[in-house]
């Protein structure tokens, strides 16, 4: 028999198939149930170990007419070849797995007080799982048009995911009436849903705000309603439709205000910022915004790096995401 790195060459050079046929026969003690398992026939099978016995130099199996078994050095053939089988077999997953890892542009875009208050920090740990993988990330509070603009996905903040689009829910969004330390001592707490009507309260919109402000009892269900004047009414040119410069001016003590708590969380934990009626919940107006959705083009699969970027990010967030969390105890010192 030549030398056992003679034989790791000649797989090398093209023989894995030769062993894998091999080791298939001896398993199953019949050259007619290893040409099964190797999707071949029982005369090729028996080239292929003619061939390899040849290559070795020596007899591989014995034969007869009831039974075949492996030779002493068929023996070490089959437990050398099970092992260069599976290196083959790991580095073959090894391979694909490369070729299937994201990289390239992902161009994506989301609110603009959405990513500047969650999402950018977010991606940071996205992007150091795939250093292959170039994030392009605008933030944009207009409508966007995926296959116009060429993203490969949009993150929206909406209850209800445009036709047409494949959308992935990743998150709810929960909202807070709230208001700062100094309104209330100046203006008073108000106790009921009705009671807003002497408060100012700041609105989230566009040119046209909602003067209505809808609220359900987060236990019984039922709903009241309230009308809202705004102290600022965004007039004169200026337009705000961002959470954010609605948080700047509730911090600022200008009114009452309906935020998301991925904006305000860590404002109320602190004490920036106090929620009121908490057994009431905002349904209307910026609050209709209830889900975090990832949405996409219709194509017949997501791409591997939209794949990625929405299992990270149904991993990080769920059913309770991070904002909503209450932090964990510091430990004693």
């Amino acid at each position: 028999m030549k030398q056992a790195g003679s034989g790791e060459k000649g797989a090398s050079m093209g023989r894995l198939e030769d062993l894998q046929s091999f080791v298939r026969i001896v398993e199953t003690r019949s050259f007619s149930a290893g040409a099964r398992l190797v999707g071949s026939s029982k005369s090729a099978l028996s080239k292929q170990i003619s061939r390899l016995e040849a290559e070795l130099g020596t007899r591989l199996l014995h034969r007869s007419t009831r039974s075949l078994s492996p030779t002493p050095e068929g023996q070490a053939v089959y437990e050398r070849a099970l092992r260069l089988l599976d290196d083959a077999q790991a580095l073959d997953a090894e391979l694909r797995d490369r070729r299937e890892q994201p990289r390239g542009l992902l161009r994506l875009s989301t609110s603009t007080s959405f990513g500047n208050l969650q999402l950018t920090a977010l991606l940071a740990g996205f992007c150091r799982q795939h250093p292959q993988l170039q994030v392009v990330l605008g933030l944009n509070d207009r409508y966007l048009d995926l296959a116009e603009e060429g993203f490969d996905v949009v993150l929206r903040l909406t209850g209800a995911p445009s036709p047409g689009l494949v959308a992935r829910r990743l998150a709810p969004i929960h909202y807070r009436l709230c208001a700062s330390p100094a309104y209330l001592a100046e203006a008073g707490r108000p106790e009921t849903v009705a009671e807003l009507t002497t408060h100012r309260c700041l609105r989230f919109g566009y040119l046209q705000a909602p003067e209505r402000w809808r609220f359900r009892h987060v236990s019984s269900g039922q709903e009241d309603s309230v009308d809202v004047q705004g102290a600022l009414r965004f007039e004169s040119g200026l337009t705000v439709n961002s959470s954010e410069s609605l948080r700047v001016a509730t911090l600022a003590g200008l009114g009452i205000a309906v935020l998301p708590s991925y904006a305000v969380g860590g404002d109320l934990r602190e004490g920036r910022l106090v929620q009121l009626l908490p057994d009431w919940r905002p349904i209307s107006g910026i609050a209709e915004a209830n889900t975090l959705y990832a949405v996409y083009l219709p194509n017949r699969q997501p791409s591997t790096k939209v794949r990625a970027l929405i299992d990270y990010l149904l991993e990080q967030l769920g059913e309770l995401p991070p904002w909503d969390r209450e932090p964990a105890p510091q430990p004693a010192t």
